[in-house]
């Protein structure tokens, strides 16, 4: 079976395809890809069917070694490409020949980049998904040097012939997230201040939350709430008053009020958000 093997691989680097769909009641976070945009171009541009397995790289520095030919994609935060130390360009079908080394490098826009390839990379496969789960730490392990990984052929349809230069990460320093009241918005004294002020993406931000600093929020009841079902984009409110924004891997119930949930274009924007980027919510009903 074809494969490629990694000679070198730094940073934080997984697999991640559609997630574990259906198993938050045994408290089993979906996972999977957080920037499901660029997630899905890159198998689109590769013939995979929009689920399939990926590289999913947070900065990360890597070379594989393959041993057949590939079809990749590249996409989501900049990155260097390079096959055999030449230069290639994101976010469209690049084709690699046996025995080539690719070379992927991170860029300063953006937080994660994708690597698809053409028939999908085959890892650990835990209840139906081959995604690392941080929180629950399950999955195929985050990928280090000689790792080897082997490529399926499970393909969903011929190679795209389109380039996408304008979907590049945006480097913008200051984003909108939509974001819609949950029920226990109107449990906040000032739950209008979500929507008013500015917040800031913080370094303890990851995939299981991304962390905000900016205005306290104040929840009125003095009273501990039952823990209760949480979804991927819900706003979390803990005892200090910042808001956590749930990511892939959070977990599937918490005790803290949820004030609003992000909507899924607006968590792709979010995934791509380095520490330091400020954050303005829109109210959406």
């Amino acid at each position: 079976m074809s494969s490629i093997t990694f000679s070198q691989a730094s940073g934080f680097i997984t697999l991640q395809d559609q997630g574990r769909i259906g198993f938050a009641n045994i408290a089993v976070p979906t996972s999977g890809a957080f920037d499901q945009s660029a997630h899905h171009l890159g198998n689109r541009l590769v013939g995979n069917f929009p689920g399939a397995c990926s590289i999913e790289s947070l900065r990360g520095t890597f070379k594989f070694l393959t041993d057949t030919d590939l079809v990749i994609a590249v996409t989501g935060a900049a990155a260097s490409v390079q096959i055999n130390g030449r230069e290639h360009e994101m976010s469209r079908a690049i084709y690699v020949a046996a025995n080539s080394t690719v070379a992927i490098n991170p860029g300063s826009v953006g937080l994660r980049t994708y690597i698809a390839i053409r028939g999908s990379i085959s890892g650990d496969s835990v209840m139906g998904s081959n995604s690392y789960d941080e929180l629950s730490q399950i999955g195929t392990p985050p990928i280090k040097t000689g790792d080897q990984f082997s490529i399926s052929n499970q393909v969903a349809g011929s190679i795209s012939g389109d380039y996408f230069p304008n979907f590049a990460v945006s480097g913008q320093s200051e984003i909108q997230l939509e974001a819609r009241p949950a029920p226990r918005w109107s449990g906040f004294s000032n739950g209008q201040t979500l929507f008013d002020t500015e917040y800031q993406v913080t370094e303890s931000s990851n995939r299981v939350g991304m962390r905000l600093s900016g205005p306290e929020l104040i929840w009125n009841s003095k009273e501990r709430l039952a823990s209760e079902g949480v979804v991927t984009g819900a706003i979390q409110i803990p005892v200090d008053g910042m808001p956590l924004i749930f990511g892939p891997d959070h977990p599937t119930t918490g005790g803290y009020p949820v004030i609003a949930v992000v909507s899924r274009n607006s968590l792709n924007l979010l995934a791509q958000s380095a520490p330091g980027t400020k954050v303005r919510f829109r109210k959406v009903r």
